[in-house]
């Protein structure tokens, strides 16, 4: 255990938790997005025959795959995709789903199975790791906020609530007494209600010191590099979360939403133009301008994010011209540093529904969830099991920011590669020497542990491979370490089985 705190490997995994500048921003599509109609299965007949009125025409689409288009009104993800910044994962929901807007919503946010309640969410008891002192000892800046008016459920933590919300930062400000009374109370008395008492005494005084270091962020950052349109809410917020993460503020977790209860689309949902088209013209325009940015900023290295919704639509039409409460449905991830350009998971299958006519799950939504804490944040897996309640096997969805670490060596690091990756039975480690040398690899795992250890032999200076057997790996994130003479380098992978 001492050797391996002290390893290079694990001081580097060390380095993508707490102390890192990693954002990450979730979006949230309120009231239960139509997967089928973000996503057209446009060879699908079966599709065409449950929706007569909404469904969506395969030479209306935009293209895909060559079962699969895009709603037209997605222009925004289309060219995100194309260029890499988009990934989708499909068939996203739980075992059991719940058809309930608010049980689904907590689901959701707490990270829960359907039949398990929690009064905490997922992203307050991650960050609680990252605070081990709260609130007795507050952060100099919030960990999450939510541009909004109520806090979500998804940053409470066991000790009380581990974000802000607010519309935007100048109001927010405003409203915050600046006087710092609360140094001025006495001590709460140790009875219930005093608990009560001095939690509000902690809201308080966290109001205090977050408002200002969020207008300090808002004041460094006066600009955006795009022009967000003033009737798209989401991308006022976006615009917002824009400003403070280009400011310096060194919140890991924002949350946005369009606002309401907006894609609970029962009546006249629309199928090209009406309520839903306009809803995804908002989301794909807002995150397309978010990202672009995001880059003009100089912050998109740092930046991604996801979107979710409590569930999908059923896949018959209702007769109201709309779709009620259904089940498993498309998510996106997003951002400069996701795997982009891929489509993880089958098209929808709608000839095998479950026993109400609604989608099977294919992935669990805390697999993405999974992908986040270790990939993004490099979180150990003992607080992935902490927050998540178990293991959850990660997508392949983030790549690992570039750096190279003092012991690695900057060329070999440059030339190192995976094929595939991610991967199921083998990979083949790719690389070029400056010079002669012997070659030996080892496999970590995401919390450190060394896994596989290979002596691959000698090699002459010039490009070099070495395979990886992967089929006895359990599916998950890893880590390759070469080591060739006095050079070494470090490089994530992926397993799928």
């Amino acid at each position: 255990i001492k050797a391996l705190a002290m390893s290079p490997t694990l001081r580097a995994l060390e380095q993508l938790t707490g102390g890192s500048d990693r954002v990450f921003v979730l979006i949230q599509l309120t009231g239960g997005n139509d997967g089928l109609n973000t996503i057209i299965p446009i060879e699908n007949t079966l599709y065409y025959q449950a929706r007569p009125t909404l469904a969506i025409p395969k030479s209306q689409t935009l293209p895909l795959t060559d079962s699969l288009g895009w709603h037209p009104s997605l222009r925004g993800f289309r060219e995100l995709f194309a260029d890499g910044r988009l990934a989708v994962v499909q068939n996203v929901t739980y075992p059991n789903p719940d058809r309930s807007h608010f049980r689904g919503t907590d689901i959701w946010l707490t990270a829960t199975d359907s039949d398990v309640f929690k009064s905490s969410g997922w992203v307050g008891r991650f960050l609680e790791t990252l605070a081990p002192s709260f609130p007795e000892q507050l952060p100099d800046e919030p960990l999450a906020v939510q541009i909004g008016t109520t806090l979500s459920l998804g940053f409470q933590g066991n000790r009380g609530s581990l974000g802000i919300t607010f519309r935007d930062p100048e109001s927010f400000y405003s409203l915050v007494d600046q006087q710092g009374t609360s140094s001025l109370y006495d001590d709460a008395p140790a009875t219930l209600g005093g608990n009560e008492l001095e939690f509000v005494r902690t809201v308080e005084r966290s109001s205090q010191l977050y408002s200002q270091a969020v207008k300090r962020a808002a004041d460094r950052q006066k600009t955006n590099t795009v022009t967000y349109p003033p009737d798209n809410p989401l991308a006022q917020s976006l615009r917002i979360v824009a400003r403070l993460i280009a400011g310096g503020l060194t919140t890991k977790f924002y949350l946005v939403s369009i606002g309401g209860n907006t894609f609970d689309t029962h009546i006249n949902q629309g199928a090209l133009t009406g309520i839903h088209p306009q809803l995804l013209q908002q989301l794909g325009d807002a995150v397309k301008l978010f990202l672009d940015d995001c880059r003009g900023l100089g912050i998109a290295d740092r930046v991604v994010g996801m979107t979710f919704s409590e569930f999908g639509r059923r896949v018959m039409e209702n007769g109201s011209r709309g779709t009620d409460h259904g089940t498993a449905a498309p998510l996106f991830v997003f951002g400069d540093r996701v795997l982009g350009g891929q489509i993880l998971g089958h098209d929808p299958d709608l000839a095998n529904l479950d026993s109400r006519g609604d989608l099977l799950m294919e992935f669990d939504y805390r697999q993405v969830y999974a992908a986040a804490l270790l990939q993004w944040f490099g979180a150990p897996l003992t607080t992935l099991q902490a927050v998540l309640f178990r293991e959850f096997s990660p997508l392949p969805l983030f790549q690992q920011i570039s750096s190279v670490a003092p012991w690695e060596d900057a060329a070999l690091v440059q030339s190192l590669s995976i094929t595939p990756n991610p991967c199921t039975t083998h990979a083949v480690l790719s690389f070029t020497l400056p010079a002669p040398a012997r070659v030996s690899v080892t496999i970590h795992d995401a919390c450190g542990r060394r896994i596989t250890a290979y002596d691959a032999g000698d090699y002459a200076s010039g490009n070099g491979t070495v395979l990886l057997p992967t089929e006895r790996l359990a599916a998950g994130t890893y880590f390759v370490r070469l080591q060739a003479g006095p050079r070494q380098a470090m490089k994530a992978f992926f397993v799928l089985h």
